[in-house]
């Protein structure tokens, strides 16, 4: 479709941001084969998207000096100015309410911008992965207006390849199937208790003999001597690991189960069944998409989470 020139994207957020923006980037991918794409992006999932194949570059926010893009007359020979000029296209779901950056971009680039700040979700009535999808009209990519009635055919990063960090701790999980548990998120609000996570993980093993890793990570410190204290032969605990390692264990995974999270959006991605338990949030709009998952709105039981695992299983 497009010569051979220098495509950037801009986007930040956490994990679940980048997974819903996935349909769009794959748009951009298949749209722009003969170009060299770049994703500036947040660090904590920039080895997802390093690991995909459809960009050819990523670099952090953190080595930018982003800053300057919401000064005033940022001259030509900053090393921003610079940096942008060197794009034929920038498509940018990074921004501010005023202005600032779209005019710094529009001051800098050459080339062709779409400017579609993230906050602009909010007001956007679709499923958010349909908004990112929606912004790339205007640059005359075959996006129909229908988008999102459907779910995806396949989980968008079934295929990927994710490089092994580490050797796994969890011997049982490389050996047999398991229910992985995410009890976190991003907000207490839509936490459902730590206690009804240890009732599935229990019901799991005397249902189905199926042992449960529970992952754990920054948010979810509060948790660990909880889970710790829980743990036994058929429950193991991962605290701590890098995100291509924590796609690695959720692809072994046999079942998973979590709240509203990018955990749980990245799970629906690479593939594993997912329960996602939603509240106070609206799945209609920040739910994974999938073939394979069963959305539950609190108040939820622990029994009703253990027959969605086996709707999931038959």
């Amino acid at each position: 479709m497009a010569s051979k020139h220098r495509v950037c994207v801009f986007m930040t957020g956490g994990i679940g941001d980048f997974v819903s923006s996935l349909p769009a980037l794959h748009l951009i991918r298949k749209a722009y084969l003969n170009s060299r794409i770049l994703l500036v992006g947040n660090p904590l999932w920039l080895p997802l998207a390093r690991a995909g194949a459809l960009v050819d570059e990523v670099r952090s926010v953190d080595d930018l000096p982003l800053h300057a893009g919401f000064m005033s007359d940022l001259s030509e020979d900053h090393p921003l100015s610079r940096f942008l000029a060197a794009f034929d296209l920038i498509i940018s779901w990074f921004g501010d309410r005023e202005g600032r950056w779209e005019k710094t971009l529009r001051g800098a680039c050459a080339g062709s911008l779409l400017v579609h700040p993230y906050h602009r979700v909010h007001a956007f009535e679709g499923h958010v992965s349909d908004f990112y999808l929606t912004t790339l009209k205007e640059s005359g990519l075959c996006v129909q207006d229908s988008v999102g009635q459907r779910q995806p055919a396949a989980p968008i990063l079934r295929d990927t390849v994710f490089p092994q960090s580490h050797p796994s701790g969890d011997d049982r999980a490389e050996g047999g199937p398991f229910l992985c548990l995410h009890p976190g998120s991003g907000s207490s609000r839509k936490n459902w208790p730590k206690e009804d996570f240890l009732e599935v993980a229990d019901g799991a093993f005397r249902r189905w003999r199926l042992p449960s890793t529970v992952l754990i990570g920054p948010a979810e410190l509060g948790q660990k001597a909880f889970w710790n204290q829980a743990g036994g032969p058929a429950l193991s605990v991962k605290e701590g690991d890098p995100v291509l390692e924590v796609a690695r264990t959720l692809r072994r995974a046999a079942l998973y189960v979590g709240n509203d999270s990018g955990i749980t959006h990245l799970a629906a991605a690479v593939g594993v069944p997912v329960v996602a338990l939603f509240g106070p949030t609206d799945p209609a709009r920040w739910a994974p998409r999938g073939r394979d998952v069963e959305i539950l709105v609190q108040p939820i039981s622990s029994q009703q989470v253990l027959e969605a695992l086996e709707r999931l299983l038959t």
